[in-house]
């Protein structure tokens, strides 16, 4: 199949709609699948490969905002999903604020990053990610596309310091279209739509092996910042509303996929900086794990997984979580 670039937000809005959307959404995710599924360019310019998963084929990793353990634990939603899969009573944020938690989450460290600030990481060695090393997309809810890369800090409820990989200028230059934009008043939008091939055909139509999704900063709890109980209510609503319309995890068709939702960071309120993290699919025991991790120990088990190294200090300097699997 040959693929084109000119496939591209204004273009698809403006030919395409019904049915016909659908079918070029569906084309748009299996060009990107054949962009990447044949390996990526290491630094000396020969193709990397990725060893299939030990444990899982593919990873979907959820970050909602700003909860203490115990906080996240009183919900009735979020505590009985911690009972379906492998949940962890000692995982731990790394920095406050927001900001540099993501980063990390994707590239093993934060860069000395100790605020909000939106940065631009230079393209070379010292800065790479994840996406660096698999394919990959960034789903992001109301990020805005009228201008690709969108580079702003915010837009609406949008929020750039939660979709980590726009600081890193390789992807700004070279694969900006891997972030996604999701727009939840569309139910078809190119989440949905991505899933809904995958699941009809995963063959013809894979999902990528890394998948970071970013809620809005209303779906993500977030907002309002000055009441996080009622942040907690509306992103667990969200989230329950996610699983059982958008992304069935547990469903067969969906085998394979790791499912991790976290928290970016705590209130702050506990100063052992707890906070909710639980592994679901059908490769993950029912248990809850007392160990100490935390958001470089993901990393370094998505490393362990598909047999790559490690990207920086912090995640090289820990262990992959091993209890989690059947």
């Amino acid at each position: 199949m040959k693929c084109k670039r000119w496939f591209g937000s204004r273009f698809f809005e403006a030919r395409f709609s019904g049915s016909g959307k659908l079918w070029v959404l569906a084309m748009l995710v299996t060009c990107g699948a054949a962009f990447t599924s044949s390996g990526l360019q290491g630094e000396n310019g020969k193709t990397a490969v990725v060893a299939p998963g030990k444990h899982f084929e593919r990873v979907l990793i959820i970050v909602l905002e700003n909860q203490d353990y115990t906080s996240a634990m009183g919900n009735a939603f979020l505590a009985k999903l911690a009972t379906e899969g492998t949940s962890f009573r000692n995982f731990k944020n790394l920095y406050h604020p927001s900001y540099p938690n993501y980063l990390a989450m994707i590239a093993g460290t934060s860069f000395g990053m100790h605020s909000d600030h939106q940065i631009n990481l230079p393209d070379d060695a010292q800065h790479r990610t994840i996406a660096d090393m698999l394919d990959w997309t960034n789903y992001a809810e109301s990020y805005p596309n009228h201008v690709q890369p969108y580079l702003a800090g915010s837009e609406g409820k949008y929020a750039r310091k939660h979709v980590p990989f726009l600081s890193f200028e390789k992807i700004q230059k070279e694969s900006y279209r891997n972030v996604v934009s999701v727009d939840t008043k569309d139910p078809h939008n190119a989440f949905v739509t991505a899933i809904e091939m995958f699941r009809k055909d995963p063959k013809k139509f894979p999902l990528p092996r890394y998948m970071f999704y970013s809620p809005n900063l209303d779906d993500d709890g977030h907002d309002p910042f000055y009441n996080p109980r009622k942040g907690l209510q509306k992103g667990s609503r969200w989230l329950e509303t996610f699983f059982r319309t958008w992304f069935p995890w547990d469903q067969k068709e969906m085998n394979g996929t790791l499912v991790i939702v976290t928290f970016d960071e705590s209130e702050g309120d506990e100063k052992n900086d707890r906070i909710y993290t639980v592994f679901l699919g059908d490769m993950v025991k029912n248990q809850t794990v007392d160990k100490e991790y935390n958001h470089y120990s993901v990393l370094k088990t998505i490393e362990d997984n598909f047999g790559l190294p490690p990207l920086n200090s912090g995640d090289a300097n820990v262990a992959p979580i091993t209890e989690a699997w059947k």
